[in-house]
């Protein structure tokens, strides 16, 4: 059976029965007199009230969230819980005003008998039942409209209990033939009954308003908090807020990462986090705020790094000398080519500022400007004679870690500025430090043989192993 039609069914075989007490009951106590039953009468109207306003509620709490209500409609049954408590103050206070007119301004034969007993008995049996299948379903689906009804009828078994108790006692003090005291047993066993009720009903009110008005639930956030903070690359879990609605609960936190890791990172980090806590907590809705923040193993050139990308520049050769106990910087700063100076320098002068203000430290920095071009740049290939490839094959003849030539062309990004990209192999053992080592030997010796060349690329393949 689905959660809808189980939720559906346990609520109208409670309203059913609730139907069927109050008839006996009221029909009953103006037969005999008895306040206990009359008052019984009244409560389980409202029982049956409060049922229907159940019912309505989940009914409307069950639709999906949509554009008026991006949370969904969960609250309803918050809000119908809190209807009841209402409604069932405004059964006591009638039921008190009977029993004030009855101890000071009139006076009422009772007369008991088996009837009255046997119905109930059967209230308390009935009862009983109802509380136990309500609060199966309420914790199975985590309902509180469906609680709320469940504490409904713990309560009744109760004060059914008791007006039995007061039947029997009145009763037996008519046998005894003790004048008046049918009569106070009557009201006192009344109150008895009022009072359990008024403490259920206070929780109802005092839980539901919680929710209605967001309170932050305690117990969830700290949980909240641990489970976040279990995922390894978390620093610190900053704030934390949680609220429910229905039986959903919203979960807001925000947690700090160390801001070198990268947007990638950090992404991958929140789902982590997401991920643990609707582990440990069913039906939650999260939202994650991630923060970067300086690592513990940060050295002094990442962290501005760090603060020039948090104003959306590009920092690089980031170098950081010590001298004579003061620090001193030197960066480079990408800028457009097509930016003026002076929009250039009032950036520099900005980021310098928000450098020191990171890092107060340090005493002076020098900003190097490097302007770059658009991407992609335009450019075209160039024709060249042989006496290059003769140029770059004679350089390459005297390194014997450089296996083979694949590729040699000629590019022109800017008239009279030319790009010599050369395609080579070496052995795929080689380790990374060595490739970077023979890399920058042949383009500083390539730059030096070769006129006109602005700037070399060399392209390291592994040499293809020979077929068997």
């Amino acid at each position: 059976m689905t959660e809808k039609a189980e939720k559906r069914r346990v609520t109208l075989i409670s309203l059913g029965a609730a139907l069927v007490l109050i008839l006996l009951k009221l029909s009953l106590g103006l037969a005999t007199g008895y306040l206990i039953l009359i008052s019984e009468a009244l409560h389980s109207s409202l029982d049956a009230l409060v049922t229907i306003v159940t019912f309505l509620s989940i009914r409307y709490a069950e639709r999906p969230a949509d554009q008026g209500h991006p949370y969904g409609h969960g609250k309803a049954e918050n809000l119908a819980a809190f209807t009841e408590a209402i409604l069932l103050f405004f059964a006591i206070f009638l039921i008190m005003k009977e029993v004030v007119e009855r101890l000071f301004f009139k006076s009422v034969v009772i007369e008991p008998n088996i009837w009255a007993v046997s119905v109930l008995v059967v209230s308390a049996l009935f009862d009983a039942q109802r509380s136990k299948a309500l609060a199966r379903i309420a914790e199975k689906y985590k309902s509180p409209a469906i609680e709320a009804d469940a504490v409904h009828f713990r309560a009744d078994f109760v004060t059914s209990t008791i007006a039995l108790s007061g039947v029997v006692a009145t009763y037996l003090a008519l046998e005894l033939r003790i004048t008046g005291a049918y009569a106070l047993i009557d009201v006192v066993t009344t109150c008895l009954i009022l009072a359990i009720v008024v403490r259920m009903v206070l929780r109802i009110l005092t839980e539901s308003a919680g929710v209605l008005l967001d309170r932050n639930l305690a117990s969830r956030a700290a949980l909240v908090r641990d489970l976040a903070a279990e995922v390894p690359e978390v620093i610190d879990v900053e704030k934390v807020r949680t609220r429910e609605a229905g039986k959903q609960t919203f979960v807001d936190l925000t947690v700090d990462i160390d801001r070198n890791l990268g947007a990638e990172a950090a992404y991958s980090i929140g789902k982590r986090v997401e991920e643990t806590i609707r582990e440990h907590i069913d039906d939650v809705d999260v939202t994650l705020q991630v923060r970067p923040v300086p690592g513990e193993t940060e050295d002094m050139a990442e962290r501005i790094r760090s603060v020039g990308a948090r104003e959306g520049y590009n920092l690089h050769h980031i170098t950081v000398h010590n001298v004579g106990g003061v620090l001193h910087v030197d960066l480079d700063l990408e800028m457009g080519c097509d930016m003026k100076l002076a929009d250039c320098h009032a950036v520099s002068d900005a980021l310098e500022r928000r450098i020191r203000e990171d890092n107060p430290a340090i005493s002076e920095i020098n900003t190097h400007i490097d302007w770059r071009r658009p991407s992609p740049v335009e450019g075209v290939r160039v024709d060249h004679d042989r006496s290059i490839e003769e140029a770059v094959e004679a350089v390459l003849k005297g390194r014997e870690k450089i296996l083979s030539c694949t590729r040699i062309s000629l590019e022109e990004e800017v008239p009279g500025e030319r790009v010599l990209v050369v395609h080579c192999t070496m052995n795929p053992e080689e380790t990374a430090e060595t490739v970077r080592a023979v890399s920058e030997d042949l383009e500083k010796t390539l730059k030096e043989k070769i006129e006109g060349v602005k700037r070399v690329i060399i392209h390291v393949e592994p040499e293809p192993s020979s077929p068997a």
